[in-house]
């Protein structure tokens, strides 16, 4: 039986060393020419089976591992979002990842979203544990393997890095992941490898490759089976060659493809039959995202980076799955591709935000975390937004002001759909990182309400029960100042108070702590307030309880909407009041 290459993706946190990783492994310095050395598009390359041999060839023969792979494949993700860009229809095309962590960072959001989809996609992985190099003490052994570099550390240092590892054990565990270092597993079945590297030093390089290529080798073999069948491919991106026009830059997951085959993809108005002009092979240890070497062959087998050039090639979506078709097949390949359309790019009658992205992939990936969020979708589509959408979110503003939000990943905006979004009241969320535009999301909705509820506490009457302090009358009348003791929740300027027994005493014009005006006084302060309309000794007097006059209206509002913000005392307060609601009428009219 002949095996393919798997298709290793690299995933993980930002700034956790992805892209370092791959570089170490390849000698290149993709990273640093990255947009914020943050990886911005997906990337190939290819890691031969005699660069495995010559990195990790002892080890390999310590476990008696014959390594029958033609090498590895890897691709080198943004996020998760371009994972799921490496598409089939109902999974994943990857056979395996390296789920990268920082060592010194351990866990952090996007290696929790990275984990929860690798768990829906069911793919197997190993841990890297990068950045060794920086714990305390550590000293460097420039490109050994890590089973050589930890025995020359001080026990010390061995220690430290141990207390990470199981602080990092622990915590998977709670996501419901069994995990050790690569050394102390007992069973590949159940615990997930851990790999202490250093991608700066390249320590540890040779235990990644062997456990990646070794457990893809042993556990993955059946679907690692080279097919000789029409070609299937993931479109990563469409790109301009000179001397080609528009290509087509595809990893090639299984079968085969040849010059000269009729082939199938999604373009924006539907499936889009094209036929191969010439293919161009990413070669070995060069990199596809920056322009890396090609070479010019006849037909390409699973699994590998090629470049296609055939006509409508600019009009191809990036994540579309590509399939070469003959007579017998090319009807369900196009009602396959008709049916991945349907499923991601959808417009719906019910209440949404709208939702553009750069590709197919991107697209259905933010769909489903934004549902996951619980966050409606009412429309999706590949390419950048409209005024017609800024129209359609702005009817969400009345009834669903946080949903009245146009979501922009990765794709131009006009100026004229953004002053219209402006204009229109409608939040254009525009970024080129996934976890920015979720997170610009939540920030911008616990900004709203904050907002909203700063604007309605400002319009409603409050719980609030104060105790008039004895000898402490500054004046009568005209107007009544006298001082009081806030026991429980808050007062403010212009709210009314009443007696125990309900009757209206007077508004309170002003508030004074230590002869300062203030606008408001919580529990256990003691003010001055001025009022109108009582007279000292009559309406009010020392030794009296006086509360908020809160309506009907204000009682229901705090219950249904900002309960969360009322401390316990509060709470007990409010009730206070709807029980003599029965007795003191005036506080609900």
């Amino acid at each position: 039986m002949t095996l393919r290459q798997p298709i290793v993706v690299t995933m993980g946190h930002v700034d956790h060393g992805k892209t370092s990783i791959l570089d170490a492994i390849r000698s290149t310095r993709v990273q640093a020419k990255e947009a914020g050395a943050i990886t911005q598009s997906i990337g190939a390359s290819e890691v031969p089976a005699d660069v495995i041999m010559e990195t990790c060839g002892e080890l390999l023969a310590k476990l008696h591992i014959n390594l029958t792979l033609p090498g590895l494949l890897f691709i080198d993700t943004p996020g998760h979002e371009a994972f799921t860009n490496l598409r089939k229809r109902g999974g994943s095309i990857a056979d395996i990842a390296i789920l990268v962590i920082d060592v010194t960072k351990g866990i952090e959001a996007q290696t929790i979203e990275t984990m929860e989809i690798l768990r829906e996609y069911k793919t197997p992985f190993v841990i890297a544990l990068n950045k060794t190099d920086a714990i305390d003490g550590w000293r460097a052994n420039e490109g050994e393997c890590f089973s050589d570099t930890i025995a020359k550390q001080r026990e010390d240092v061995q220690a430290r890095l141990d207390e990470k590892i199981y602080a990092l054990v622990g915590e998977l565990y709670k996501y419901g992941f069994s995990a050790e270092r690569f050394d102390r597993v007992s069973d590949f079945t159940k615990q997930i490898v851990m790999i202490p590297v250093s991608a700066k030093r390249r320590e540890g390089l040779q235990e990644l490759l062997m456990y990646v290529a070794g457990l893809a080798q042993r556990f993955l073999e059946k679907n690692l089976e080279l097919h000789t069948t029409e070609g299937k491919a993931s479109v990563l991106e469409v790109r301009e060659e000179r001397g080609l026009g528009d290509t087509l830059d595809v990893i090639l997951y299984d079968g085969v493809l040849r010059v000269g085959d009729e082939i199938v993809f999604a373009g924006r108005d539907g499936p889009i039959k094209s036929k191969i002009k010439a293919l161009l092979k990413l070669k070995p240890l060069t990199e596809m995202r920056e322009g890396g070497e090609f070479a010019s062959v006849d037909e390409a087998g699973a699994a590998c980076g090629v470049k296609i050039s055939c006509e409508r090639a600019g009009e191809a979506l990036a994540g579309s799955s590509l399939f070469a078709v003959n007579e017998t097949n090319e009807g369900n390949a196009l009602d396959d591709i008709r049916r991945e359309m349907t499923d991601i790019i959808t417009e719906s009658e019910s209440v949404g935000v709208i939702l553009r992205a750069d590709a197919l992939g991107s697209l259905e990936a933010i769909a489903r975390l934004l549902k996951a969020e619980g966050i409606p979708l009412k429309s999706t589509g590949v390419g950048s937004p409209s005024r017609k959408d800024v129209a359609t979110a702005s009817s969400m503003r009345e009834n669903e002001p946080f949903l009245a939000v146009i979501f922009a990943f990765n794709v131009p905006i006009d100026d004229d759909v953004r002053r219209s979004a402006e204009e229109s009241g409608v939040k254009l969320l525009d970024e080129k990182i996934i976890y920015n535009l979720i997170d610009g999301y939540r920030h911008w909705v616990d900004e709203e309400r904050e907002r909203e509820r700063k604007e309605a506490f400002s319009r409603l009457i409050l719980p609030a029960k104060v105790l008039v302090m004895e000898g402490c009358c500054f004046r009568v009348s005209n107007p009544c100042i006298f001082g009081v003791e806030v026991l429980e929740g808050r007062i403010r300027k212009d709210i009314p108070l009443v007696n125990e027994e309900g009757e209206r005493v007077g508004v309170v014009r002003s508030i004074q702590h230590e002869k300062e005006a203030i606008e408001e006084a919580k529990k256990g302060k003691q003010v001055a307030i001025s009022m109108s309309e009582p007279f000292f000794g009559r309406q009010v007097r020392g030794k009296d309880v006086l509360y908020s006059d809160m309506t009907r209206e204000d009682v229901k509002i705090l219950e249904e909407k900002y309960p969360k913000t009322l401390s316990d005392g509060e709470k007990e307060l409010l009730a206070e009041i709807k029980k003599k609601k029965g007795i003191i009428t005036s506080f609900f009219s």
